[in-house]
């Protein structure tokens, strides 16, 4: 009896692996962030920048592809990665006059007043192709799911494999990373569903049968 149950044991979970896709281990889920203004800023996104008091160093600017900005006093600003808060926050403090604590402040201004608003998050996308109706790049808002990207683009064609769709996205040392997940369960309440980040990119297999 042992040994019987050792092999139902054994093709419970040979079954199922069969079902559950080949890829990288999924991320924890549930860690959409909500509030937009945590957004990091990338390669063509438009913000403004508002220095009380100060119009010449006010204005509309725009991140290069390299991640820089040219801005008066501090010439080159690397804006990777960095929050619009944080933005203002770097550039208050090189405005401001150096001291210990502030190694970096350029004298420009005694007491800069900053605020940073993002007004095109361009650099915010995520791509779609494979067998879905309309395939191409879409904007990626706050709390974008992989059911909802597919949404976005016009569904599955009838030669999908719907549990077989691969979502590609680089780490933070620009190593690709593929998940294979499983949309037809995720529909179907089987599976959660999966946060998508700016950047991933969603591929949806031909079915082979």
């Amino acid at each position: 009896m042992k040994a019987c149950g050792f092999w139902v044991l054994l093709l419970l979970s040979l079954l199922g692996a069969c079902r559950r896709p080949i890829g990288a281990p999924l991320p924890p889920t549930g860690l959409c962030r909500s509030n937009a203004s945590q957004a990091t800023l990338g390669p063509n996104d438009v913000f403004v920048i508002r220095v009380f008091g100060e119009d010449n160093l006010s204005g509309e600017f725009r991140v290069g592809p390299d991640g820089y900005f040219e801005y008066p006093h501090l010439n080159r600003v690397d804006v990777s990665r960095l929050q619009a808060s944080e933005l203002a926050e770097l550039i208050r403090r090189r405005l401001g006059p150096p001291s210990a604590e502030n190694p970096e402040g350029m004298d420009v201004l005694r007491r800069p007043s900053v605020n940073v608003t993002v007004r095109e998050a361009n650099s915010r996308r995520i791509s779609v192709f494979g067998q879905v109706q309309h395939p191409g790049v879409f904007p990626h808002t706050q709390c974008l799911t992989l059911t909802q990207a597919i949404s976005l683009a016009g569904g599955f064609t009838a030669l999908a494999e719907k549990n077989q769709v691969r979502v590609t996205r680089r780490d933070r040392e620009g190593r690709p990373r593929t998940y294979v997940l499983r949309v037809e369960d995720i529909a179907e309440g089987r599976a959660q569903d999966f946060d998508l980040e700016p950047g991933d990119v969603v591929f949806v297999a031909e079915s082979i049968t």
